[in-house]
């Protein structure tokens, strides 16, 4: 699977819903974006032009629906093992972007390791793209180094 040929869910709310619920212990990656209005991404400047995506964080999990609900902990300022949560609530990011904005879209994969290789491929895209990473993904890139040792 390539990151260009992904065929992304449906986008859901974090708060307020329980979407998550129907993943289930489902491998795959997943993209935590902002939203203005119902269908209407927020648009975020990077350095090499505009995200209109609204993509906060790209992630991978061997258990998709848990891994939202951490995010959702994390970013309600719980102790939840999720960094881009932890970003989220510590840096004040709901100062612009309240929670109520953010959402999710997913797409599963047949294994964690297919997964983690194309949440590479998505953060790379993404870097050639906008010449920076997405805002709560100061981490990125880090599970490929133990990749290529392995």
């Amino acid at each position: 699977m390539e990151a260009d040929s992904i065929q992304w869910s449906t986008v859901y709310p974090i708060f307020g819903g329980k979407h998550h619920l129907a993943l289930g212990g489902k491998p795959g990656v997943y993209r935590i974006r902002a939203f203005t209005a119902p269908g209407k991404p927020l648009a975020i400047n990077r350095l090499g032009e505009v995200d209109l995506l609204g993509v906060l964080h790209i992630g991978k999990s061997k258990n998709l629906g848990r891994r939202i609900r951490t995010f959702r902990q994390a970013a309600e300022g719980l102790k939840a093992p999720h960094h881009a949560g932890r970003e989220f609530s510590g840096w004040g990011f709901e100062k612009i972007i309240p929670r109520a904005m953010l959402h999710f879209d997913y797409f599963t994969t047949t294994s964690e390791e297919k997964a983690l290789e194309l949440e590479r491929q998505l953060h790379e895209q993404y870097r050639r793209k906008f010449f920076d990473r997405p805002p709560l993904d100061s981490t990125s890139g880090q599970d490929r180094i133990v990749l290529e040792t392995q």
